[in-house]
């Protein structure tokens, strides 16, 4: 690196880097890894060709500075999202279920579905909304735009309907 860029970047960072930093602090206030994002974002500012011919280089990194964080808020909650999935794939696995039962599962679940795509897409939300995201009445009517009896009459309706389907179908094993 030439003399006169060394101090060029030298210069930018004494003067901007403070400055960048309380940027990031004051828009992700929960970030833990500020210093790391200044100082990657003039690491990019020095790999840039020309770094001294970018007119508004103070622009350069604050917007650097800013993609950074929000990639590395990406990452965190893929990571996240991944790994959850993963645990919850871990939890519900039971390793000493035979192939038999595995298709007999996967049977059940194809005629479950089945029975649900025969309610009403209303019913069919507020029934899913409840038994298997967890989520109250007064949340089912917030999401689906209706009122908390008729989440309540909906839920109920949908559970008669499956009720029904099970009693219908006495050779079945549903444990």
């Amino acid at each position: 690196m030439p003399k006169d860029l060394s101090g060029f970047l030298h210069t930018l960072f004494l003067s901007h880097a403070p400055e960048v930093g309380a940027f990031v602090r004051g828009r992700w206030p929960k970030e833990p890894d500020v210093g790391d994002i200044v100082q990657e974002s003039f690491l990019r500012l020095s790999q840039y060709p020309e770094p001294d011919a970018i007119q508004n280089p103070r622009a350069f990194l604050f917007q650097t500075a800013a993609n950074l964080t929000v990639d590395r808020h990406r990452r965190r909650e893929t990571r996240a999202r991944f790994a959850d999935a993963d645990a919850e794939i871990d939890d519900i696995a039971d390793h000493g279920r035979s192939p038999e039962q595995y298709w007999q599962t996967q049977q059940q679940l194809e005629q479950f579905s089945e029975w649900l795509a025969e309610l009403p897409e209303l019913r069919r939300h507020a029934f899913v909304l409840y038994r298997i995201e967890g989520c109250s009445h007064a949340e089912i009517a917030a999401r689906l735009g209706i009122s908390v009896r008729c989440s309540e009459r909906y839920v109920m309706l949908a559970m008669q309907h499956i009720s029904a389907k099970l009693s219908a179908d006495p050779d079945a094993d549903w444990r």
